[in-house]
């Protein structure tokens, strides 16, 4: 199922000192990238493995937020996405698009991270994380809160200098009481990546 569709989301950290600032145009000092925010969508990665992930997961949250009306869909393509991007991310930006923005919130925290295929040109990030959502059913209804585990699979690309997803697809599960011995799809059977950074964007 799609990223979109799933409403699979992913919400990352970057400490405050980290960063100038957190408005349109703002320089961010981290080693991997970003580099700057712009529209509130964070840019610029280093063409590296700990680059390709960072790029990842400030994807998916990017895209999260665009799914929730916080920040422009049109941002979110320009500084993120391929030229020609595959079927599930067309879905997620047709969700996405113009989508205003509503009072839930869901919040998606990356667990772990692994680079399973990587060149020059090219990389394949798996992307594990855990959501939590808060909303009310219906105006006035108490509000409830659900959490929920995900594996995310986001193939990248080197274009126009930076890295641009190609294509994010989420699935669910596994659970941490499933991973105790990860399966082969799991990005947990994978080494972890150490180096990556991702930025909150609200």
């Amino acid at each position: 199922m799609s990223v979109g569709l799933a409403g699979l989301l992913i919400v990352g950290s970057c400490d405050a000192d980290n960063a100038t600032e957190r408005g349109s145009g703002a320089t961010v000092r981290l080693a991997h990238g970003p580099t700057s925010v712009r529209e509130g969508v964070p840019v610029g990665y280093a063409h590296d493995r700990e680059g390709a992930a960072t790029a990842a997961v400030n994807t998916m949250q990017a895209l999260t937020q665009a799914g929730q009306g916080r920040i422009a869909m049109d941002a979110v393509e320009t500084a993120l996405l391929a030229r020609d991007p595959g079927p599930h991310l067309r879905d997620s930006m047709r969700i996405g698009r113009d989508r205003p923005a509503g009072s839930d919130v869901v919040n998606v925290v990356p667990a772990a991270v692994s680079v399973t295929a990587f060149t020059s040109s090219s990389a394949r990030v798996m992307v594990w994380t855990m959501a939590v959502s808060r909303s009310a059913i219906t105006e006035g209804a108490p509000v409830s809160v659900v959490t929920a585990w995900a594996t995310h699979t986001v193939e990248l690309v080197w274009e126009r200098g930076d890295w641009k997803a190609k294509d994010a697809i989420g699935r669910v599960g596994p659970s941490p009481d499933e991973v105790v011995a990860p399966g082969a799809d799991s990005p947990l059977s994978q080494p972890l990546q150490s180096g990556y950074y991702t930025v909150y964007v609200n």
